[in-house]
């Protein structure tokens, strides 16, 4: 049976016996280099030509999935995949060109909690800190769904994934901004406030977190919003029992930093002494931190984004050698 995976082994005996440090680089002989290149693109992955392939099982009906065996878990194992091409700005960009921006959309209404979950996942990861993917899931519409789902889902982890994805879609975008503002996206925060969901809760106020730090977001009324939100919560806070403040810590945290965010001025907490409890360390600076960012736009978070795209290098797959193999 052929050995699956890479032959790591053979290409750094190869690269080790065609350079020892102290010569300069020889030509290669056609043989080595028609063996090099054939190693190199056996292991690299056409990532537009699978994402076509995933767009066609997106785009063949649920029944005839089941049909053929396909399982709930085979589809979430497909987003999953989905997720680690769009990491990539360029590829991210490319599902709508090759039509499966809108079949992952509708994802977003699928039976199964979990690929709904899943594509709210994927959908975050592909409009993070990316301009040109967001302005095409406003124009599918996907806000819509997402919200739905943000409102209404009977399943939280659906329903903290499309917070994540309104999150990301909202971000830096003002037509994303007004149309959550159409959309009464204020009072779906403030009553979704109410979920004794500790992690829903978090992604709530990160929400409110980023549109309080827009220049278009300082208007009387919205301010007046967001400080509702905030002394509704506080309000729910400095009722709780002291076993639930216990537990609520981060909660209370997150609703003094984005206290301070907004107002510039100590929360009701702190001068309640509700923030630090008696043998609690203090808090960071910063524990509103972002909670869904995908891990490779992390790093560019921070930064505007620019049109100037670089191009991404072909995704080489595959684990080292199995131990058995070292031969």
């Amino acid at each position: 049976m052929a050995r699956e995976g890479p032959n790591w082994e053979g290409l750094l005996k190869w690269s080790l016996a065609h350079s020892d440090g102290t010569n300069s680089s020889r030509n290669l002989s056609e043989e080595d280099r028609r063996w090099f290149m054939e190693a190199m693109q056996a292991q690299t992955v056409d990532v537009i030509k699978r994402m076509k392939e995933i767009t066609l099982v997106m785009n063949t009906p649920e029944q005839v999935l089941e049909s053929q065996g396909v399982t709930p878990q085979d589809i979430e194992d497909m987003l999953d995949e989905l997720q680690e091409h769009v990491e990539s700005i360029d590829m991210a960009n490319d599902l709508h060109s090759i039509g499966g921006l809108v079949p992952l959309l509708g994802y977003l209404r699928n039976s199964h909690a979990n690929i709904r979950a899943k594509a709210a996942e994927v959908v975050s990861t592909i409009v993070q800190n990316n301009p040109r993917s967001q302005q095409l899931v406003m124009e599918a519409n996907g806000l819509e769904p997402l919200l739905s789902n943000f409102t209404s889902d009977p399943d939280v982890l659906v329903r903290t994934k499309a917070l994540g994805a309104i999150s990301s879609l909202i971000r830096h975008n003002k037509p994303g901004v007004a149309a959550f503002r159409l959309a009464n996206g204020y009072a779906a925060l403030r009553d979704a406030l109410s979920s004794e969901d500790v992690r829903f809760q978090r992604g709530l106020l990160e929400l409110a977190r980023d549109k309080s730090g827009k220049p278009d977001s300082s208007s009387s009324e919205e301010e007046d919003k967001l400080k509702q939100i905030l002394q509704e919560r506080i309000q729910g806070i400095c009722e709780m029992s002291a076993e639930d403040l216990g537990a609520a810590r981060e909660e209370r945290q997150l609703v003094d930093s984005l206290w301070n965010t907004c107002h510039n001025e100590p929360s009701p907490l702190r001068e309640k002494g509700l923030l630090v409890l008696p043998g609690e360390d203090a808090p960071p600076p910063d524990v509103a931190s972002q909670h869904f960012e995908p891990p490779l736009r992390a790093a560019a978070a921070n930064t505007k984004p620019s049109s100037d795209k670089k191009e991404t290098p072909p995704l080489l797959l595959g684990a080292g050698p199995p131990a058995d193999n070292a031969s």
